[in-house]
């Protein structure tokens, strides 16, 4: 990226960092927030899956939207709504309030990703823009991983409040040094045309599957560990952290198995490590435990997170950009809805039923990866 630029990637990072710092502490203050609305974990839960939800459907529109106006216009309107909506959510006094801040999070934050990859697309050139997008999702991951942290030490409010005022901060910064970054032409959107390709629609129904059961899972281990072994709300946010610090490092080593041993093997190979932390969750049934086999578990999503994202850069040229679009959109979707249903299953027949459940559905899924997903990268048709 241009030295004139790097002020607008550095404005970028900071949209990373404020969207992703509520995302995942939320599901750590489950027990917390419940506590405080007076309402059921399971009604609670919906903060997080109406999040999710518009995220997914929303995430589709930016990019032919951007054909149409600015990215700057596009990217300053949504980050003051976003801004808006996590204050609504850091006063609110009651659930209804909380819930339709969160909606509105999700709606307009759905933007920030989509059309910050546009930007550093069209910006940088071809050596540069790994280095970037790699630079982009690290500081979204650690802003994840901060927020959990401090989830279980500061006020749950501060979780909502701090990106609401850095949203604030660096709207006035957009306004006065961004450039307007105008990429307009033919408004046209194609997504249904990617489902054509066989190896595509085989990929996203296995997206969409694996993020529904993750979630099912994942949003609920907070109020899991409140529930079974009595964790107080910093030991939850500290088992939640010891996940995503091994999410983390586990990204940078599966991309490496990955070119190795295959996209397949090692999204198939994170599968398995998940049904590890499921199983021995139940079979050990040790608090003490826990902050060990979680590492299995963050471990385990990362493998396969990486895997399946691998196997995507594969696809065809014609359809690799609106591929990237649709996964994010179909994980986001999935997610919301796995987390919606999971928390009705979990109420009806139990956590240790749904983590059996759930491991063996996980364990056929490896093996149909495997045998279904066509290799289509180089260096795996030589292995």
């Amino acid at each position: 990226m241009l030295k004139t630029h790097r002020r607008t990637f550095f404005f970028l990072a900071s949209l990373a960092f404020i969207l992703s710092f509520s995302v995942q502490a939320t599901a750590a203050l489950l027990p917390t927030l419940a506590e405080y609305f007076n309402q059921s974990p399971v009604a609670t839960g919906k903060l997080i899956w109406i999040y999710m939800l518009p995220y997914g459907l929303c995430a589709l529109i930016w990019s032919p939207l951007s054909r149409q106006f600015s990215n700057k216009r596009i990217l300053l309107s949504c980050l003051a709504l976003f801004s808006l909506s996590a204050l609504a959510v850091t006063f609110s006094f009651n659930l209804l309030a909380a819930f339709l801040g969160r909606l509105g999070m999700g709606i307009f934050g759905s933007a920030l990703v989509p059309l910050s990859l546009i930007t550093i697309g069209k910006e940088c050139n071809s050596k540069e823009r790994p280095k970037h997008v790699g630079l982009f999702f690290s500081v979204g991951f650690s802003s994840g991983l901060i927020g959990v942290f401090l989830s279980g030490i500061l006020p749950w409010r501060f979780i909502y409040g701090i990106p609401a005022c850095l949203g604030i901060v660096a709207l006035f910064f957009g306004i006065r040094y961004l450039d307007s970054y105008d990429y307009r032409g033919k408004f046209k959107i194609s997504y249904l045309a990617t489902f054509k390709d066989k190896s595509a629609l085989k990929l996203f129904s296995f997206i969409f599957v694996l993020s529904f059961f993750y979630h099912s899972i994942h949003q609920w281990l907070g109020v899991y560990l409140a529930q079974e072994y009595s964790f107080s709300q910093f030991l939850v946010s500290l088992t939640l952290t010891i996940s995503a610090i091994a999410a983390i490092f586990s990204e940078s080593i599966g991309g490496f198995l990955s070119a190795r041993f295959g996209s397949s093997n090692i999204a198939s190979l994170g599968l398995l490590s998940m049904v590890l932390f499921l199983f021995f969750t139940l079979i050990v049934g040790l608090p003490q435990a826990i902050f060990f086999l979680i590492i299995f578990w963050g471990m385990g999503w990362a493998f396969n997170h990486v895997g399946l994202s691998s196997y995507l850069t594969g696809l065809p040229d014609k359809y690799l950009r609106d591929a990237s679009s649709l996964n994010s959109s179909l994980r986001f979707i999935s997610g919301g809805l796995g987390t919606y249903f999971g928390g009705k299953i979990i109420s009806k027949i139990g956590f240790s039923i749904h983590f059996i459940t759930v491991g063996v559905l996980l364990l056929v899924v490896a093996v149909l990866i495997k045998k279904t997903l066509i290799v289509n990268n180089a260096n795996e048709r030589e292995l």
